[in-house]
């Protein structure tokens, strides 16, 4: 599959000792090593600080560690450099809605459509931007007239989600159908357009055939795996973790929602926000930068202290106004490092989703998240995953002293004033009644929930599983320890 940085430093055959910089730090973007990346794109930014390419490379790299001020900061420059490059531009725009500056977000998109029209990249990136903050029928409309000049598979999953959300379901599934006609259709975009064709064929009561599509759609995908719970509890060993000094930071400006995903996180997250003291910054990676390849001997009082500085300005980049005092992070698999999160930032708040078991793993099982879950492709390893995150919380409750709250997704959706004021009180916020109405919110949600969250709360999504049981039966067989407790 190409890559999007392989029209980079394709020169001559003959490789200078920069090219092969060059291409060692896309090899590093490429296989995820951002930290490394950064190191070394700084390096060769010092003997060509005009090196449109390298820039455009720091500039993800610094989103995906969730740099955003920085990254923006070099897609700037390098568009100044190269400014008719629209997927220069499809990078700033996508970077500037990570933080919220949808104006100039839709500038730069718009500006990349003014470029190329007709480029799928440029429709798909402003569609975007115009369903995150709820304006989903012009996205759609965008979208749809594109199609009609040409029937690009880039651009087809994303419509089949718009005509989902907006309830246009015949239209979705029949241009799922006709695209899943197209014999030179990428595996990826395949994929995409028989998980997309599920949800459709859901939505439509179709259950039998919606169920065939995520099967097949999921079979397409990397070969499942999931975490090593053994391994896990070594390394966090109470009683080794019991010498991990304290930062002497204040982290109760943090607010970490953490759970299986498809919990409601999201949903926790928008309420929260909705307060006018608080915000969310969406899923972000930083945590997990901080203890990937660390032992808990290696935390010394000079790196919890630094990590907790970085994770704290991070949130000082995304929200400067310290008149919000909360800022919540939804990224679900943080439950890994919640210890470490009790020390390095001390006083953050946590709050642990929970849903009915099945409908979480079916709703992963539903959803195309890529090779950041593998686990989520196959029925078996969702239900074994739940297993290990269970045990996971188990180990942390019974050794280690972390005050969290926990916040269940039926009850937040049959009760919502009583749970959300509950969330509010755990994390210090008095109650606001624009917490009851996060759906009104302007905010932009950027996650596969965007869509659910625009809607006022509903409760169609409790046991949902239950319209799948006759091809679940190996999923409730494994989690049948966890149904009983």
């Amino acid at each position: 599959m190409m890559s999007q940085f392989s029209n980079f430093g394709s020169g001559a055959p003959v490789l200078t000792a920069y090219d092969k910089a060059v291409n060692n730090c896309r090899g590093l973007v490429e296989a995820g090593q951002y930290d490394a990346a950064i190191q070394m794109l700084r390096e060769v930014l010092k003997q060509s600080p005009r090196d449109v390419q390298v820039l455009r490379m720091l500039g993800h790299s610094l989103m995906m560690i969730d740099s955003p001020v920085e990254a923006i900061r070099n897609l700037t420059f390098a568009s100044k450099l190269d400014p008719r490059n629209p997927d220069l531009l499809c990078d700033l725009a996508s970077a500037l809605r990570r933080m919220d500056e949808m104006r100039k977000a839709h500038q730069a998109a718009d500006n990349a459509l003014k470029l190329a029209p007709s480029y799928p990249r440029a429709v798909m990136t402003k569609a975007r931007l115009l369903q995150s903050h709820g304006q989903s029928q012009r996205a759609y409309e965008l979208v749809d007239q594109a199609l009609e000049q040409k029937f690009d598979p880039m651009l087809i999953a994303t419509y089949g989600q718009l005509c989902r959300e907006l309830k246009y379901l015949s239209k979705g599934i029949d241009t799922m159908r006709k695209a899943l006609e197209i014999p030179t259709l990428t595996r990826a975009a395949r994929t995409d357009i028989l998980m997309v064709l599920g949800h459709l064929l859901d939505s439509a009561g179709e259950y039998d055939e919606a169920f065939e599509c995520f099967r097949k759609g999921n079979a397409m995908s990397d070969e499942p795996s999931h975490v090593n719970i053994e391994k896990y509890i070594e390394r966090w060993d109470p009683e080794e973790f019991a010498k991990v000094p304290t930062s002497e930071l204040d982290g109760s400006r943090a607010v970490f929602i953490v759970g299986m995903p498809r919990s409601g996180t999201t949903l926790t997250e928008q309420i929260i926000a909705s307060h006018p003291l608080a915000g969310g910054i969406g899923e972000s990676l930083l945590l997990g930068t901080f203890t990937r390849n660390k032992e808990l001997k290696e935390y010394d009082q000079a790196y919890i202290n630094q990590t907790g500085r970085t994770y704290l300005d991070m949130l000082d980049e995304h929200f400067p106004d310290k008149s919000i005092k909360r800022v919540c992070d939804k990224m679900p698999e943080n439950y890994y490092y919640l210890g470490y999160v009790s020390k390095f930032l001390p006083g953050a708040h946590i709050i642990h989703c929970k849903r009915n078991p099945i409908d979480t793993c079916l709703s992963i099982y539903f959803q195309r998240f890529g090779p950041r879950l593998t686990y989520a492709t196959d029925i078996e390893h969702c239900a074994k995953q739940y297993l290990v995150y269970t045990k996971v919380m188990k180990h942390l409750s019974e050794h280690f002293d972390i005050s969290m709250h926990d916040a269940v997704y039926e009850q937040t959706t049959t009760n919502p004033e009583e749970s959300i004021r509950a969330m509010l009180d755990h994390i210090g916020l008095p109650f606001d009644q624009a917490c009851m109405e996060f759906h009104k919110s302007k905010k932009a949600v950027h996650t596969a929930s965007a869509a659910q969250i625009r809607q006022p709360m509903y409760t169609s999504s409790m046991q949902r599983w239950k319209n799948y049981e006759k091809h679940i039966g190996p999923m409730i067989e494994i989690l049948t320890p966890v149904l009983e407790e």
